[in-house]
């Protein structure tokens, strides 16, 4: 019974979320409420992002994917994360296969907007959260293995990302961004790995849907 209502509400406020936001194509806001001085204006959008960001000296990037709510159109806070995509075969740990390495963080962000006028936004935000990284042996040589032998290493970390993003609109309810970042981590203890070896710089681009 618990799990309908769960179902059935949360299919109800999307349909708000969709109705207001149909309402509000040409604006800059979906709802409004009355404060002691003034009329406050609530937001959102939805983002994916594609970052580069070098590892051990070498190419690898980042998927990373966003949702806030957006106050008065300057201040954002939500939800986010990133995931590793670093495709490069590893084996100095193990002598019966390969592993890669993956690596991936989730947290909450806050955002300050600074509109430019309607076709444009510059912001800046801080993303503090967790994340989890290990190596883990490709499948080929995984089918002789129980689950918990496929992971070579794996720890944990803390992590703070700060970043600056410029973004225009393209269309309607549609932006495109280009942002840059620099990403810190507590330290991370894996084999054969220096203990800081996820901390570096990130510049790439996002797309978002959203009316803030």
């Amino acid at each position: 019974m618990k799990t309908r209502v769960i179902i059935l509400s949360t299919i109800l406020f999307l349909l708000s979320v969709y109705s207001k936001a149909q309402e509000a194509q040409n604006r800059n806001y979906i709802w409004t409420y009355e404060g002691k001085k003034r009329t406050h204006t609530i937001g959102t959008y939805v983002g994916l992002s594609g970052t580069y960001s070098p590892l051990k000296g070498e190419d690898a990037y980042w998927l990373g994917a966003r949702i806030g709510v957006v106050f008065n159109q300057k201040w954002t806070i939500g939800v986010g994360g990133n995931a590793l995509d670093y495709d490069k075969e590893l084996s100095e740990l193990v002598d019966d296969g390969t592993y890669r390495l993956q690596a991936g963080y989730a947290g909450l962000f806050v955002e300050r907007l600074f509109p430019l006028n309607d076709w444009g936004k510059l912001s800046i935000s801080w993303l503090g959260g967790s994340g989890i990284t290990f190596f883990e042996y490709d499948k080929d040589y995984t089918e002789s293995k129980e689950w918990y032998e496929e992971i070579v290493d794996m720890d944990d970390f803390a992590v703070n990302e700060l970043g600056v993003e410029f973004q225009v609109r393209v269309y309607k309810n549609w932006w495109l961004g280009a942002q840059a970042g620099y990403r810190l981590t507590s330290p991370v203890e894996m084999k054969g790995e220096d203990e800081y070896f996820l901390r570096d710089y990130s510049a790439g681009i996002s797309i978002k849907w959203g009316i803030f």
